[in-house]
């Protein structure tokens, strides 16, 4: 469904949260064919040891960038316990641009919204142009 959303729409910019960034990282891998200028993850689990990373596909150690993503932006919040460890995706995931820490600063610090009204996660979708 993800796939087929993308082959439909062609995004340039994908922003995942969560589980979705997930869903778009084994779909992407998937599917190839997908040409995408910049993932943005935000609130991500992909790097949780033993709960997530063991179970991607494909599986590997050490991830990396999928085939036809050009450029991939993770953000993370200092107090989301879902976004761990702490210290990001680039030490788990090969092509990691960089790890963008927030500051939400309220009780719903996981929510894709609380991300996306940040300007730290703004910036990050904008360098698409730039």
């Amino acid at each position: 469904m993800v796939a087929d959303a993308i082959a439909e729409h062609r995004p340039d910019v994908i922003v995942a949260h969560s589980l979705g960034s997930v869903v778009a990282y084994e779909a992407l891998w998937a599917h190839p064919e997908h040409d995408v200028e910049l993932l943005v993850t935000i609130g991500s689990p992909l790097a949780m040891a033993g709960v997530v990373a063991p179970r991607l596909i494909p599986a590997t150690d050490i991830g990396g960038r999928p085939p036809r993503v050009r450029r991939w932006r993770n953000a993370a919040d200092v107090g989301d316990i879902i976004a761990i460890p702490r210290s990001g995706l680039r030490d788990r995931f090969a092509g990691v641009e960089d790890d963008t820490e927030v500051v939400i600063g309220s009780w719903d610090f996981h929510t894709a919204g609380a991300y996306l009204r940040t300007k730290e996660v703004v910036n990050l979708i904008r360098s698409v142009s730039g």
